[in-house]
């Protein structure tokens, strides 16, 4: 007969085995996503640099535009219900925007400049409009946004003619839509060091025009900066589409288009302790040909457009 020792002996070695092998896996996982911290208040720095070279008849027409913001990000108290509401406020925003022959300003320490051609004036409405936006992220128990406030209330002045063509940038589903892609980034379920996937983003451009690039993402680990231990995402650009949806009335359109990335690569740094994205950073350059209808007559050419985009916390606010 098998000693009662004996008999435990064995179970007693699968578990070590198994403690041995587990622990340093679960050890070696992280949840990336952060957790919102109610009753926090947030300040962000954003730029956002514009390159387009459109090549149309033999002719290139070049086209640049800068864009800073300064914006507050203040969470309240989450309600007995679970959700938790984000106001997202504009202190400051900055735009110079370069077309063939001009150069178009805002400054909304002094909206009131007007546009070096009337022709351009609705541009600067728009961007008067954005200035004072204060919008809301209604998130709920689990932080996923389930609501945006605020859009309507801020286009509804517009000229109907420049609502009309940036509908689709303002309709709050689609904001809605492009908060949870943007959220879905970071994964949340435990990752480990050099875990890759694989995310598509949509932007929405003016007269209906979208942009979808599909990266891959990876975990690399953690870096320090100053006093923060910062987990570190790194990206790479791997596809591009560009279609358009142009709305009832629009003199182009683009029926075709066929680009790839030429480059592109971006870097998450997120604050687990604070439960924030402590910067966000993608600069990706994407080429080819496309189509371009403009009233009946179709044109091909070609597209070189750089899009450069950096979110970072505000350095007093660290």
């Amino acid at each position: 007969m098998t000693s009662p020792m004996c008999s435990r002996l064995p179970q007693a070695l699968v578990w070590a085995l198994a403690t041995v092998l587990v622990t340093p896996a679960v050890q070696g996982q992280v949840v990336l996503k952060p957790k919102l911290q109610p009753k926090t208040k947030r300040v962000y720095n954003s730029e956002s640099n514009t390159k387009q070279i459109l090549t149309l008849a033999g002719m290139d027409v070049e086209t640049k535009s800068t864009q800073f913001a300064i914006t507050e990000h203040a969470l309240g108290a989450r309600g007995d219900d679970g959700t938790l509401r984000l106001v997202q406020t504009i202190r400051k925003l900055q735009q110079e925007t370069i077309l063939p022959g001009f150069k178009l300003t805002f400054d909304s320490s002094n909206p009131g400049k007007k546009a070096p051609l009337p022709q351009l004036e609705p541009m600067l409405d728009l961007l008067r409009v954005i200035s004072k936006a204060k919008t809301t992220l209604v998130h709920n128990k689990l932080d996923q946004v389930i609501k945006v406030e605020g859009f309507k209330e801020l286009i509804k002045d517009l000229d109907p003619a420049v609502r009309k063509n940036f509908s689709e940038q303002f309709d709050p589903k689609i904001i809605l839509a492009r908060w949870k892609n943007s959220n879905q980034r970071i994964p949340a379920k435990a990752v480990r060091i050099g875990d890759t996937w694989d995310h598509t983003s949509v932007m929405d451009l003016e007269a209906g025009q979208k942009i979808s690039i599909k990266r891959r993402y990876r975990y690399t680990g953690t870096v320090k900066q100053g006093p923060h231990m910062l987990h570190r995402i790194t990206s790479r650009s791997l596809e591009v589409g560009l279609t358009q949806d142009p709305p009832e009335g629009s003199p182009t359109k683009i029926t075709a288009s066929k680009l790839k990335i030429a480059k592109g690569t971006g870097e998450i740094l997120i604050d687990l302790k604070q439960g924030i994205i402590f910067s966000d950073s993608d600069t990706t350059q994407m080429t080819g040909t496309l189509t371009i209808e403009i009233n009946g007559m179709k044109l091909d050419g070609r597209l070189d457009l750089t899009i450069a985009v950096q979110t970072k916390i505000d350095p007093s606010e660290k």
